[in-house]
Parts: C-alpha cells; structure tokens; sequence
C-alpha cells in the first residue's frame, strides 16, 4: 500500500488574487489606464495606489471592486 497524500479540491475562491494591476483596476471602473496613472501620480486616484515602484502601481482588490460595484 503506498502512503500517498491526496489534497482536497481547490476552492477557486481561495486563488482570488488580492490586488489587481493598473490595467485591470482601469477597466474595472470604466476609466483609461493612463488616466488612472495620471491621477494615481497626482493623488487623486479614486482608489489609493500601492506603489510597488517608481512606475508600478497595484490596487486593493477589495476597494476597486466596492467602487465599481461588483463586490457581492
């Protein structure tokens, strides 16, 4: 008999990403990504910007989706 462990099932819930890129948080909420960039650098971003560095930003997924509305 081989000991082999078997793992349940992966809930796809479990592998939901929690930030999303400049690109996907733009069309999240119906804007251009160079406009969320522009006011991103200008602190004006209608979610706050992590700044990973000098011209990478990331988004809160909990936040982009409680403005666009798409959080059950």
């Amino acid at each position: 008999m081989d000991d082999v462990t078997t793992l349940p099932p992966t809930d796809t819930h479990q592998l939901t990403p929690l930030f999303y890129s400049e690109e996907e948080a733009a069309f999240l909420l119906g804007i251009h990504r160079t406009t969320l960039r522009t006011l991103a650098m200008h602190d004006e971003a209608p979610v706050p910007a992590i700044h990973i560095t000098e011209h990478k930003r990331i988004y809160r997924r909990i936040d982009v989706e409680r403005l666009a509305g798409v959080t059950p």
